[in-house]
């Protein structure tokens, strides 16, 4: 099978999510990706994955093989002791990629970044939660993978340079830039027009209603509102004088969904949300993490990848892109045996 990084050698040397999410990336799409595993390589505070059993490891690092590449790499993606700028002078066809949580320069530069810290840092937290109450820190760790899927994008355009000019480059990604640049737009509003946006204000036709015990969530244009109202056997709410206008709907949004609850408790959430979408309202089903599994759109789409490693198999999630012509290759347990 064709793949698209074919021939390409890339050193990962990271030590963190975001380095090694840049490196699987690259592998899944045909690169030959070596991963450092010394104790020198390992950033914990920025999420490093150092035990090799776990399932975060399987699924940042199947498939890449350990130790240090034979030759020179095309790619070194960094780790916290390396110096990029040097790596870049003794290898100048190289593209030295160097994520940091807040760069070299700057009043941060140098701190601690885990994920709670870039949260924190971008405004992400503060958006987050109920209003009154203290900023609320999202699972996950989304800044991370964020810079690591940044520094892949980055790699990609740097390689179309280097064939023209076969000179290397050094890539500097900084979480906590990548993390404030996917941020809500409220500081945005705030800069331009003085918006003092804050959490849990109700001026979006949005909200949450449980079904048989799973969310439900919406977000109901002023068009479609007689046709969710009718479909619920709510056509009081149209003459309501809480609801019956979308300026006062926006001050009563609580009391409306309140309303909604009542009629659908007991409805099957997916039933719902068939429906729903069958009259243009924008709706899903918040799905738990153990749900996830059973989704039958990743199912009939063919999104798990199952994987033998000795006599168990895992399903791993798959990639996060799909190429016609070089598709993303088979995961297959390199880093997990003798190499």
């Amino acid at each position: 099978m064709i793949t698209a990084l074919d021939g390409l050698v890339v050193h990962d040397r990271s030590g963190s999510i975001a380095g090694q999410f840049c490196g699987k990336l690259l592998c899944d799409f045909g690169a030959e990706v070596w991963l450092e595993t010394g104790s020198d390589h390992s950033d914990i505070a920025a999420g490093g994955t150092g035990d090799r059993s776990t399932a975060l490891d399987l699924h940042l690092n199947l498939g890449k093989r350990l130790g240090s590449p034979p030759g020179p790499p095309d790619v070194v993606i960094c780790g916290p002791a390396d110096d990029a700028d040097e790596l870049r002078r003794n290898q100048p066809a190289v593209l030295v990629v160097c994520i940091s949580g807040f760069g070299a320069t700057g009043p941060k530069a140098g701190w601690l970044a885990p994920e709670i810290v870039l949260q924190a840092a971008s405004g992400m937290m503060i958006s987050n939660g109920t209003r009154g109450k203290e900023p609320l820190y999202g699972t996950g760790n989304r800044a991370s993978y964020a810079a690591g899927q940044a520094a892949y994008i980055q790699i990609m355009a740097s390689l179309r340079v280097r064939a023209q000019t076969g000179q290397g480059d050094c890539i500097r990604i900084d979480a906590a830039e990548t993390a404030a640049a996917m941020c809500f737009p409220y500081a945005l509003q705030a800069i331009y027009n003085g918006t003092d946006r804050r959490r849990g204000d109700q001026d979006i036709p949005a909200g949450q209603v449980l079904c048989r015990g799973s969310w439900v969530c919406l977000w109901i244009y002023s068009n479609r509102f007689p046709a969710l109202c009718r479909s619920l056997a709510l056509d009081h709410c149209l003459t309501d004088p809480r609801f019956a206008e979308a300026h006062e709907r926006q001050n009563h949004w609580p009391a409306f969904f309140a309303l909604v609850q009542e009629k659908v408790d007991q409805h099957d959430p997916d039933a719902f949300v068939e429906d729903l979408q069958g009259m243009s309202i924008i709706a899903a089903r918040a799905y738990r993490i153990s749900e996830l599994r059973a989704s039958r759109h990743l199912a009939a789409r063919g999104y798990w990848r199952p994987v033998t490693i000795g006599q168990e198999t895992f399903v791993l999630p798959g990639p996060p892109f799909r190429m016609a012509v070089t598709p993303a290759r088979e995961p297959k347990d390199k880093a997990h045996a003798a190499t």
